[in-house]
């Protein structure tokens, strides 16, 4: 609402402007000049009543006004959560942030629908339309710019594995762009849709969810579904709430173990002391058919695939330097905080989850077999517990403590602030491994309309040493292993033995499977 009032200043000139007047007209003249006190008296009242009138719907225009500012603001502003609080800090020195998603169809879409798609995806996860704000406490708010943002682009190619290449090799601008940004990369002969998600926002278990739901609201789009109604799904606390209470916990300090959540770097590795902002991704697959396998080897030893995983990934890390045998060696591993939910879903896509320490003492010329029995026994006495509980209290912790203090637990460098170029520098030979295993992006076939997705994976964010995240994910019979690294931190050529190692002795170990 506009202030259309005048100011007082306004009306006494007016009021003066009426009395000239009076005694500029003759027939007026006398009647001013016989009752000049009357008429002063009630030209006086007049302006004191319309000036005081005027303060007083100004006061009404000026509190409205900022009401409405304030009821904009609270629509435009979501609560951070402590997950998002650790991940978000994390751009500083730790991580590039980003989870990727690489899908391959069996022909083309139609990019104005997939746009719309896009869109309308946006509009019903609000998260991702917005920006994280550093403050006390930390919010997220919607950006302002929404209209002309570009959610979703699109490339023509010849060369759509270098596409592909360059697209995961971009980086997401964490200031300005958007949570999410799809790109629908076109070939003659078949599309590929790249996604990039903010881990600020949203974890792996996120990413899934948001697979799937951008492929139904595609799928009806295409089949001109004029009842397309999507409400906007709000986050906030009440899957922390929902977990805690399923879980029968009223005070989660009580529980909470201080130092928990640290891991300190145990395993020899060869970095370098060198460092750069280029974030570089292995990506290993193995043959298709080779996951059944895997499997049925799983079910023949009372074990999982994670434990298959897990085990090949701790006997890797042994020929990545000098070997260290007899001393509890630690791998830490991502859990879904989803599980412990009834429905195993949260109210919008959303960071949900934690992280459990596994610790297993490496043996000089163990077979593969007597490794994986220590981990499978190992994670079935970890899941008789709550797996990723003690780090989900870790996160709550944050949303009470001031940012500022967030930023100084983490060690957070005010330089590393400042300059978005700034690179921080590990020197040390010793590594914090990491697993982060998604299952099946899908257990069905995802479909676009009448559109098939056939090949489908999904990049971890990178993380800066000491640490190395590795991320195992399934579609269509298909296991991919991927690890991202900075460059000069690392000879690419080690990451590659490493995830070579890892795909090589679990095809090793299944391949005699029928």
């Amino acid at each position: 609402m506009k202030n259309i009032f005048k100011s007082e200043d306004d009306y006494q000139a007016f009021f003066e402007g009426l009395q000239e007047y009076f005694k500029e007209n003759r027939v007026l003249e006398d009647m001013y000049k016989y009752n000049m006190s009357f008429y002063s008296k009630l030209f006086e009242n007049a302006a004191n009543y319309f000036k005081y009138s005027t303060k007083a719907l100004e006061r009404f225009v000026n509190a409205y006004n900022q009401y409405s500012r304030s009821t904009k603001d609270k629509e435009n502003i979501f609560p951070a959560n402590g997950h998002d609080i650790f991940n978000y800090v994390a751009r500083y020195n730790m991580s590039n942030l980003q989870i990727q998603t690489i899908l391959k169809f069996d022909g083309n879409l139609d990019f104005e629908k997939l746009k719309r798609a896009v869109r309308l995806s946006v509009d019903a996860e609000p998260i991702f339309k917005c920006r994280f704000v550093e403050d006390d406490p930390p919010y997220w708010k919607r950006m302002e710019n929404i209209g002309v943002i570009n959610f979703c682009s699109m490339e023509e190619t010849d060369d759509i594995d270098q596409a592909i290449e360059a697209f995961i090799q971009s980086p997401l601008d964490l200031d300005n762009d958007p949570m999410v940004k799809v790109k629908l990369i076109r070939s003659e002969q078949y599309d590929v849709i790249g996604i990039k998600i903010n881990h600020a926002c949203c974890d792996g278990g996120g990413v899934l969810e948001y697979i799937r739901f951008l492929a139904e609201i595609y799928s009806k789009i295409d089949k001109e579904d004029d009842n397309l109604i999507l409400e906007p799904r709000i986050g906030g606390r009440k899957d922390q709430d929902r977990l805690f209470a399923e879980l029968g916990i009223t005070d989660p300090d009580l529980l909470f173990s201080p130092g928990s959540d640290i891991s300190l770097p145990m395993w020899p590795f060869p970095w370098q002391e060198g460092g750069s902002n280029t974030a570089c991704m292995v990506v290993k697959r193995l043959p298709h058919g080779y996951l059944e396998k895997i499997r049925r080897y799983a079910r023949s030893k009372h074990a999982t695939v994670n434990d298959l995983i897990l085990t090949a990934y701790y006997r890797a890390m042994l020929d990545m330097g000098q070997p260290i045998y007899g001393l509890p060696m630690e791998i830490p591993i991502t859990v879904d905080l989803r599980r412990y939910l009834p429905d195993h879903k949260t109210h919008a896509i959303r960071n949900f989850s934690g992280s459990e320490k596994t610790r297993l003492t490496m043996l000089i010329d163990e077979p593969f077999d007597e490794t994986l029995q220590r981990v499978s026994n190992m994670m079935k006495k970890i899941k008789e517990g709550y797996p990723g509980l003690q780090s989900a209290i870790g996160l709550e912790r944050l949303e009470k403590i001031s940012f500022h203090d967030t930023l100084a637990y983490y060690q957070v460098s005010p330089e590393s602030r400042k300059s978005s170029s700034f690179c921080p520098l590990y020197h040390g030979d010793k590594c914090v491994p990491s697993l982060s295993n998604l299952g099946y992006i899908s257990e069905s076939i995802i479909r676009f309309g009448d559109k098939t997705v056939n090949d489908a994976y999904i990049l971890p964010p990178v993380v800066r040493a000491p640490g190395l995240l590795l991320m195992a994910c399934s579609y269509n019979s298909v296991l991919t292993l991927a690890a991202g690294y900075y460059k000069y931190t690392v000879s690419g050529k080690d990451i590659e033995k490493l995830v070579n190692r890892i795909r090589d002795e679990l095809i090793e170990t299944c391949k005699d499977d029928r």
